[in-house]
């Protein structure tokens, strides 16, 4: 059976506006963190599976969710990403509060692509990736078992796994490509291209309507 990923998206947004701590606070937990991201305040959004777990216990067709967020946890954090943008509050300016040099950035490619728009028909939109300025990472919960190093095997790539070892040795650090922007050598046309996995086939043919007119690649 396919996973149904809307579905889960909606899974993970109704848990980020819905779940509360269980102290007397009774805060919402996730809706503070997206207020402190809006806010400039957080750069992560850290996703407790022992939360997620003792939640799921109590809504009606959400038991075995936590087990498919830990058998594919890659792809559940994307997916938890697109959930957070989906519910993100707005900002709240205070009296000392001025954009940084990221929003100046956005600011820029944004009017780029308008003006792009207007001209050529076609806009170089901004991966979503781009926009964000926090990541989602996952807390193990208390069912995950701690492992040896051994253990790990190539079933379990993917898969969300705590394990104890000593490092012993660190080999340089590789450049992770998340998203890659590609000009176009005849029109000047920025394209935004999301890599995900290991591989990556750059794009051969421009979309823009300059080049669409001229040529059959830019």
């Amino acid at each position: 059976m396919l996973p149904d990923y809307k579905s889960d998206k909606e899974r993970c947004i109704f848990f980020l506006k819905t779940y509360s701590c269980v102290d007397e606070s009774g805060r919402r937990k996730y809706e503070d963190m997206l207020v402190d991201i809006s806010n400039r305040k957080r750069e992560s959004l850290e996703i407790d599976l022992a939360d997620l777990e003792e939640f799921c216990l109590t809504i009606e067709g959400y038991e075995n969710f936590p087990e498919i967020v830990q058998s594919n946890a890659r792809r559940y954090a994307s997916i938890f990403a697109e959930a957070a943008d989906d519910i993100m509050p707005r900002r709240i300016f205070g009296i000392s509060d001025e954009d940084d040099s990221f929003d100046v950035l956005m600011r820029q490619r944004e009017q780029i692509g308008v003006e792009i728009n207007a001209s050529k028909n076609v806009s170089p939109e901004l991966p979503d990736v781009l926009r964000r300025r926090f990541r989602v990472y996952f807390k193990p919960g208390t069912k995950i078992a701690v492992r040896t190093v051994r253990s790990i095997r190539a079933a379990d790539i993917g898969h969300l796994v705590t394990f104890t070892g000593v490092c012993t040795r660190v080999g340089d650090v590789k450049p992770l490509l998340e998203v890659a922007c590609l000009t176009c050598d005849g029109c000047g046309f920025e394209i935004y291209q999301e890599v995900i996995g290991d591989n990556f086939n750059p794009i051969n043919r421009c979309p823009s309507g300059a080049c669409s007119l001229r040529a059959p690649t830019g």
